[in-house]
């Protein structure tokens, strides 16, 4: 899991780009489980970083850092608390994104960013507990609706990198990998004669679709990354 979370940070380095420029003052990352000790490692500026999670309890890292055990829909904060907000691909976890949106939006200061990672063509994972996924419109629209303005909007990735992903992680369903896989996705016998071919086209397919990546289609990019401003 954690190679897993590794490939994930270096495909969204625009992410921590984002959060070099944007991250300040007091931050509250909902959600994130142990985003903290990656963002720490990418040098991020802020004065104190604040995880709400509501499954998994987890220490306090170092004196800067606290963990809140609460929901997403119903931060236990007052409002104008803090100076950012991330969310990072979390919200296709949430079945009421809409009303935790509203949530990140109260607790996030005046002049202060709201940076939100959101999938577009995301395989399953952590099913399941994964509902949704987004296109840009949605975003979009959301902030319109709680008055934010769009600071930046990023593609990452687009249709071929997209097609690469849902070929990698293949291997990962086919092998019943936790989150990615669940009983009731059976499989026939003409999965298992075919599974061969199957690998060997995918193994072949990938590096050319990472090739043609560099020419991709934005329509269909893997997430959205936005900085919204209150």
């Amino acid at each position: 899991m954690r190679s897993l979370v590794a490939i994930r940070n270096w495909r969204s380095r625009a992410l921590f780009e984002r959060l070099a420029t944007y991250c300040a003052g007091d931050v509250c990352d909902v959600g994130g489980w142990d985003f903290y000790t990656s963002v720490d490692k990418q040098r991020v500026s802020f004065s104190s970083w604040t995880t709400v999670e509501p499954n998994h309890p987890m220490a306090p890292l170092d004196d800067r850092h606290r963990v809140v055990q609460a929901d997403g829909c119903a931060l236990p904060f007052d409002a104008n608390t803090f100076d950012t907000v991330t969310s990072i691909q979390v919200l296709e976890h949430v079945y009421e994104p809409n009303l935790m949106f509203t949530e990140l939006v109260r607790v996030l200061r005046p002049g202060g960013h709201l940076i939100v990672l959101i999938p577009q063509t995301s395989i399953l994972h952590h099913a399941p507990d994964h509902f949704y996924n987004f296109t840009r419109y949605w975003a979009r629209e959301s902030a319109r609706r709680s008055g934010l303005a769009v600071v930046e909007e990023v593609s990452l990735g687009g249709r071929w990198s997209s097609t690469a992903s849902h070929l990698f992680h293949f291997f990962l369903q086919s092998a019943r990998f936790k989150g990615m896989s669940m009983e009731e996705d059976t499989r026939n016998l003409a999965f298992y004669v075919l599974f061969p071919l199957m690998a060997l086209y995918a193994l072949a397919s990938i590096p050319l679709l990472m090739l043609f990546s560099l020419g991709d289609l934005r329509e269909e990019p893997n997430n959205h990354l936005l900085v919204l401003r209150k």
